[in-house]
């Protein structure tokens, strides 16, 4: 998971903080992924600095140039509260059961990645547009490598 961190203007910045703006439109000048963490800091163009303010959020989708409506060089994202991972609590020793647990959600929501990458890419087979096709061909088939991953480390975990 990697961190992005985005200069945020304040009536922008408002809007994440109160819920109501949940995406970003971007130059796609990263390798945005979903699980990403977005650390938008809140910029003031008036004054010219950082105002100190900052919110996190976790991608939760992406919708890129090879999709429909969105400008060439440029990336929609989605986005939701950051999922901490359980073994971030220090005060709370992590058990067998919640890491095993953990591993099923993050293999179902892997699933979930990979049913709708292979979705888009026939949808671009049917258009013949074969570069797109494989390279959300491609993705579908990290997501569902990434699901049989955490679903064997949860069995593991669970006959320990």
């Amino acid at each position: 998971m990697t961190r992005h961190e985005l200069k945020t203007w304040p009536q922008y910045f408002a809007a994440v903080r109160s819920g109501k703006k949940r995406f970003e439109i971007r130059r796609n000048d990263r390798e945005f992924k979903v699980g990403d963490v977005l650390v938008l800091r809140e910029f003031d163009p008036e004054q010219d600095v950082y105002t100190g303010q900052t919110e996190e959020r976790q991608i939760t989708f992406l919708l890129s140039e090879e999709d429909y409506g969105v400008i060439h060089g440029f990336v929609a994202i989605g986005f939701g509260d950051v999922v901490h991972h359980p073994s971030a609590a220090e005060d709370h020793p992590l058990t067998a059961a919640e890491l095993a647990e953990w591993h099923e959600t993050a293999a179902a929501n892997a699933a979930l990645r990979g049913e709708e990458a292979r979705r888009v890419s026939k949808s671009y087979v049917a258009t013949n547009m074969s570069v797109a096709a494989d390279r959300h061909g491609a993705v579908a088939a990290l997501a569902e490598s990434d699901a049989a991953f955490h679903a064997a480390a949860a069995r593991i975990i669970r006959k320990g």
